[in-house]
């Protein structure tokens, strides 16, 4: 990054600001689109029902807590790698757990 100008710093900056804006969003999206598939159903209410809330409410959690996982796992994966693991790890630990 001290290769760059300032002006070109400032560019990779607001480009990777854009993309994290954009993954966020996806998640989100995703997010959102998952639990309201799997847990609402009723469409005679606007309302929730006290099991749909239930539903969301576990759902985002698990969704969340899984995200926070698999980013904890390729962190530990990538980390392994750059240790001299080399790729034939790349995968190793994901199943079974």
């Amino acid at each position: 990054m001290d290769s760059l100008s300032s002006s070109e710093q400032r560019e990779f900056q607001s480009v990777l600001e854009k993309r994290q804006t954009r993954d966020m969003m996806q998640f989100y999206s995703n997010l959102v689109q998952r639990c309201f598939d799997d847990c609402i159903n009723d469409f005679t209410s606007k309302a929730l029902s006290t099991k749909e809330e239930t539903c969301v409410s576990r759902c985002v959690d698990k969704f969340i807590k899984t995200s926070d996982r698999l980013g904890q796992r390729f962190a530990e994966q990538n980390q392994a790698m750059m240790q001299g693991g080399g790729a034939g790890g790349a995968g190793a630990g994901f199943g079974g757990r």
